[in-house]
């Protein structure tokens, strides 16, 4: 997800002036956030995107509180039924696996969505990335995701690596 996308997410369950949003941004758990915003928002990043998403009549500011409008929340809906689902928790034994598994992945631009959804799903199965498309973590990985994966018609862009980390390091 984008700054914008994680912005109105915020806002849906929120509505703050400047430096509590700053805060709740700062706040997003890593797994939610694209891999690009993990870098620090700049104060004049969020009045721009919070301007450019007034005139566009997303949101509002009442007196220093910013909200989503009518037509915000609408547009959230909308955008959250276009992302492919996720499925969140898998089972509680991921964290006790061994990590011993490399996942390199190499989706082609027009499925940029999938190759974002891939590296939210591996950052909540418990792997950290080494390159942005190279990953390490847990083996094995549950059916469910492989089934996913060969639903979304990711696999032939997958590969999986069986590694110990000292291996790596």
């Amino acid at each position: 997800m984008s700054f914008v996308d994680d912005l109105l997410t915020i806002l849906t369950s929120y509505s703050g002036g400047y430096r509590l949003m700053r805060q709740r941004i700062r706040g997003i758990p890593s797994s939610r956030r694209s891999y690009e915003a993990t870098r620090e928002i700049k104060e004049t990043t969020l009045r721009a995107t919070l301007a450019r998403l007034r005139k566009l009549g997303l949101v509002e500011n009442k007196e220093g509180i910013w909200a989503l409008t009518e037509k915000g929340r609408r547009y959230v809906r909308n955008r959250k039924s276009r992302f492919v689902k996720l499925h969140g928790k898998y089972s509680s034994g991921i964290a006790e696996r061994r990590k011993n598994m490399i996942i390199a992945f190499d989706v082609p631009e027009p499925y940029k969505r999938k190759r974002d959804w891939l590296r939210v799903e591996l950052r909540i199965l418990g792997f950290e990335p080494i390159q942005k498309s190279v990953w390490f973590g847990p083996a094995p990985l549950p059916g469910k995701f492989l089934e996913s994966l060969s639903e979304l018609r990711l696999l032939p862009f997958v590969k999986f690596f069986s590694a110990t980390e000292k291996d790596i390091v």
